[in-house]
């Protein structure tokens, strides 16, 4: 994974960061950054087990972010061997970051026989500086439970840490001003997607943690079902992680897991009109969809607007991502979509995606099954 990069013994300030303008960092403010930085990882071995040597550093958050990455932490605290890959130094005190990396480049070197791969590019002070608070940095760190060791977490925390770090999303207000929330399709690589609830963590997870620069909250990202992020906007985030709780997923992510709310879909056969397709919309239970996809130039425009259940979004993304590798690889340059309508209804039953080139006359044809 090109975006990371291991770093042998994790347990320090791995660099200083110098920017003109900037003040310079005095031996107090460096030995209080260690402080918190020693007491964190304390903390995180109690309640979650021994800290591995290596940790995954954000190459292309490096000048902007020092100090901070990711671990995978081997851990039994859901009651069976799992893994927590949870974020390192949002809380760190030299967080909020006031700076910003522009011009970013990947870079490689092929010295010694051994290949590296990292970003380089130009920082620079931030037009707006995000206020500093009483909270410890960010004022959290966040946590992707799962039962397998694998990659696709990583892409989680590497999203949500670029949209705090660069963007000051402000992840930990949200969750306090709506008892959570949800995310929909955040790419976990290979072209595969998922929808997220973030909320403050549960039991067997400590609620929060105090360090010398404050509280910090710990935020869990639990990977939920399309029904489970319909049910969600309706009952709220809140209900949802009950609903989660009481059916014994909690807050641990496992992929493609059945869901633990029903939603019961409208029959489509009876929408006839724009009038009760929007009036599902309102309800969740359909969304916009433009039929010649925006990825290839398709407008916003009422004539290339269908209503379709939320799953065959999600469908969608595969069928783009696809039809994406096809002109990449030269097979196709052309598109038409065409949708197959049942009987009266205002919902298409099928999506037809036509592609072809325009000199081999080869076609090829992707299909939807809307309902």
């Amino acid at each position: 994974m090109s975006l990371f990069g291991k770093l042998f013994g994790g347990k320090k300030k791995d660099q200083e960061t110098s920017v003109k303008g900037s003040e310079p960092v005095t031996s107090v403010e460096e030995a209080f950054w260690q402080q918190v930085y020693d007491a964190r990882s304390r903390l995180f071995e109690q309640h979650f087990g021994p800290l591995p040597n290596d940790i995954l550093k954000m190459m292309d958050l490096s000048g902007v972010w020092p100090g901070g990455g990711l671990y995978v932490i081997p851990t039994k605290i859901a009651r069976e061997p799992s893994f927590i890959y949870t974020t390192f130094g949002l809380s760190n005190p030299d967080m909020p970051t006031a700076l910003e990396m522009v011009d970013t480049q990947p870079t490689s070197d092929d010295s010694n026989g051994l290949r590296t791969v990292g970003f380089a590019g130009t920082l620079r002070q931030k037009a707006k500086v995000r206020p500093r608070t009483d909270r410890p940095g960010y004022g959290y760190e966040l946590i992707v439970l799962a039962k397998e060791n694998a990659d696709w977490p990583l892409w989680l925390l590497q999203w949500a840490t670029k949209a705090e770090v660069v963007k000051d999303a402000d992840f930990l207000a949200i969750v306090e001003r709506h008892e959570g929330f949800t995310v929909e399709q955040i790419g976990i690589g290979d072209g595969k997607f998922v929808n997220l609830l973030i909320s403050k963590a549960l039991a067997p997870f400590p609620d929060h943690l105090e360090l010398p620069n404050g509280k910090m909250e710990l935020l869990v990202a639990t990977v939920i079902t399309e029904d489970e992020m319909r049910w969600s906007m309706t009952n709220g985030r809140n209900n949802l992680l009950g609903e989660l709780k009481a059916a014994g997923v909690g807050q641990v992510s496992v992929l493609d897991r059945s869901s633990v709310v029903c939603i019961e879909e409208p029959d489509f056969a009876q929408v006839a009109s724009l009038e009760q397709a929007k009036a599902l919309e309102a309800k969740g239970q359909l969304t916009k969809l433009l039929m010649f996809p925006a990825e290839f130039g398709g407008e916003d425009v009422a004539m290339n607007v269908l209503y379709v259940p939320y799953r065959t979004v999600r469908q969608r993304t595969a069928h783009i991502q696809t039809l994406r590798a096809w002109v990449s690889e030269g097979a196709v340059n052309s598109l038409d979509v065409r949708p197959e309508y049942r009987d009266s209804s205002f919902v298409p039953s099928r999506i037809h995606m036509n592609a072809s080139h325009s000199e081999s006359g080869e076609q090829r044809t992707l299909t939807l099954d809307v309902w």
